[in-house]
């Protein structure tokens, strides 16, 4: 199977779809095999679409998702493209997409529900918090365990940070921890990082609690999309649905040869000074002790200011590179170094 993506003059190209649903529970009740459908489902008055892909055969349940946060677009061309191009006579089980997971993030085109502006990956660190985003998150948790054996949720920089290919891998349950790391196994990935329990009340760490794979893919980032990012979500997708035995196995194109470093800790940096970004290093990198990552322009004295690696030898996961920048400002995340 080799795949190419059905770019046309920047428009996604998306099969007929016939079947719609106003529950996923009427469509997992109804759905017809070798068919796509179309879900409708509301919470508190506000739209949340999904697709469903049957397969002709049965099989496992997969979740893939876009958009929990509501500035990361190479996710959401990624999901449209994998309707389009996983043809269900050769699909064994389901797949349910979520190309946009925050709706009203997405159209603000804002991380979080411009209604609380919450992190939408952090809502389980605290369970008596009750706004809307925390609300929508636990009825999302719901309609995904009704669905899923197998959890990916798919992430990018947002519009102000670089993210290199890797992986967070939810390690809270160690047989579904095992069973994610098969899945990732033909996947081209900078880094892994394996994910506790501690993991700061994510999506993946609260689905891997009850015993499900869970996988959060990082690629891209920036005010724009990228064919290369959407392209690498896309092969990732394809590369775990054949693991998992649903689909053939996948013939990559221009498969990158690189080095898969093992994660178990990291380190955030954030800004000490408003300012103006001057130069950064780039996601993927690979630095050590006192290497230089940002270099800014602090405001209102006007100084110049360095952030440096404080690890004896680091892999540069995310950084900021948009051009502002305010203190207390998530500046870059650090993987310790452990090779796989």
């Amino acid at each position: 199977m080799q795949l190419k993506l059905l770019f046309k003059e920047g428009v996604v190209m998306l099969k007929e779809i016939t079947l719609h649903f106003s529950t996923m529970a009427e469509a997992k009740a109804n759905q017809c095999p070798d068919s796509i459908a179309a879900i409708h489902e509301r919470f508190e008055g506000e739209e949340a679409i999904f697709f469903r892909l049957n397969g002709m055969k049965e099989g496992p349940a997969v979740w893939v998702q876009a958009a929990l946060h509501g500035d990361e677009y190479d996710g959401v061309l990624a999901c449209m493209h994998l309707i389009e191009w996983i043809d269900t006579k050769e699909l064994k089980g389901s797949v349910t997409i979520s190309p946009v997971t925050n709706p009203n993030a997405f159209l603000a085109k804002s991380n979080g529900h411009p209604i609380d502006q919450v992190n939408m990956n952090r809502i389980f660190s605290d369970p008596s918090m009750n706004s809307y985003s925390y609300r929508y998150g636990r009825w999302l948790l719901g309609q995904i365990m009704e669905q899923t054996d197998y959890f990916i949720d798919l992430h990018g920089g947002g519009h102000y940070l670089e993210v290199c290919p890797f992986a967070m891998v939810a390690s809270n349950d160690k047989e579904a921890f095992k069973q994610a790391m098969r899945l990732l196994r033909d996947v081209e990935l900078t880094a892994i990082y394996e994910c506790s329990e501690q993991s700061k009340g994510m999506f993946i760490n609260e689905v891997c609690r009850l015993g499900i794979p869970a996988v959060l893919l990082e690629s891209g980032g920036g005010l724009s999309w990228t064919s290369e990012d959407v392209v690498h979500h896309v092969q990732s997708v394809l590369s775990m649905l054949a693991q998992a035995s649903m689909l053939p196995a996948v013939q990559l194109d221009n498969s990158r040869d690189r080095k898969t470093y093992c994660v178990k800790e990291i380190t955030e940096l954030r800004f000490e000074v408003d300012g103006l970004q001057l130069q950064h290093a780039s996601a993927g990198a690979i630095v050590k002790k006192g290497d230089v990552l940002l270099e800014v322009m602090s405001y209102p004295d006007f100084l110049k200011k360095s952030i440096v690696n404080p690890l004896d030898q680091a892999l540069v996961l995310s950084i900021h590179t948009a051009s502002s920048l305010k203190k207390g400002e998530y500046a870059v995340m650090l993987g310790k170094i452990e090779k796989k």
